[in-house]
């Protein structure tokens, strides 16, 4: 369990965001070493502040593969590595992964980049979205269970 706390910002679409990944994600996690969490935990905030910055979703669990391709191609615009890049890309999916709730999965790291160089083009970023969409019940909604 990661000991965090939100602290206000000046930025209301942050601290929605922030708040809901501290209050309902990242206290709750599990997996690996504090310390590997932690240094997770600040580099999903990088995201998150971009995310908020650039996108302000409503919700945490509208995070989509659209929003992390525009992250991939404002670092490397930043002049960031590949390595560095990729290495975001698995701690963004392992967060990701920790909301239970979540709408959207994130694609393979191939169709991100082609994502990343096509983000212009709206007919495609809506295939990728609706592609990507989660299947199944949410939020506890259950389906009937036939009688034997």
């Amino acid at each position: 369990m990661l000991r965090v706390s939100w602290n206000a910002t000046d930025n209301p679409i942050l601290d929605r965001l922030g708040r809901q990944f501290v209050e309902r994600v990242a206290c709750y996690a599990r997996g690996g070493s504090y310390e590997h969490r932690m240094e997770w935990y600040r580099k999903y905030m990088k995201f998150l502040r971009f995310l908020a910055e650039r996108f302000g979703p409503e919700d945490i669990c509208n995070i989509q593969s659209r929003h992390v391709a525009a992250f991939d191609k404002h670092y490397r615009e930043l002049g960031l590595s590949g390595q560095t890049v990729l290495r975001y890309f698995s701690i963004i999916r392992w967060w990701n992964s920790r909301i239970p709730w979540h709408k959207y999965e994130l694609p393979e790291n191939k169709m991100l980049f082609e994502l990343e160089a096509r983000l212009d083009d709206k007919k495609y970023c809506e295939e990728i979205k609706n592609r990507c969409r989660r299947k199944g019940p949410r939020r506890g909604i259950q389906k009937p269970v036939d009688p034997i």
